[in-house]
């Protein structure tokens, strides 16, 4: 089993929280959400992530999804990386989250998940025009 950790600004990683029960019914204990305040500290936000990376030492590995490269939780979770067995994607999105849900319960390979969570995202990401019938979204 491969671990979760979602870090985001603010509420939008409790957003993420809701989507995930929305989907699964309950929230994995392999799977934990960093909402990072305006108002806080890069050292306060390590501190939590380095607690909720230390509670996932449990399974085969972390995946970390950002929401923003190069932003607060990116620049932590690049901090993590060096600490934990631990890879990261940015740029997160509802098609990845999901994705990572459903199949870290039954990996054990990091980087075969962080590159399948990577493509779901890509896959994810549709231009639809009004012109052509493309099927029902």
């Amino acid at each position: 089993m491969i671990g979760l950790m979602i870090m985001t600004h603010e509420t939008l990683g409790e957003s993420y929280s809701k989507l995930a029960q929305h989907f699964f019914g309950e929230m994995p204990e392999y799977l934990s959400i960093i909402g990072v305040r305006p108002d806080e500290e890069p050292e306060a936000v390590m501190a939590r992530a380095q607690k909720e990376a230390e509670r996932l030492a449990f399974t085969d590995g972390i995946l970390l999804l950002a929401d923003v490269f190069g932003a607060t939780p990116c620049n932590v979770g690049r901090r993590l990386l060096r600490q934990h067995r631990m890879v990261m994607l940015t740029g997160l999105n509802a098609p990845m989250m999901v994705k990572a849900v459903q199949e870290a319960k039954k990996s054990d390979d990091l980087l075969a998940l962080a590159e399948a969570v990577r493509q779901s995202a890509l896959a994810g990401i549709m231009l639809i025009l009004p012109e052509e019938e493309q099927g029902v979204c």
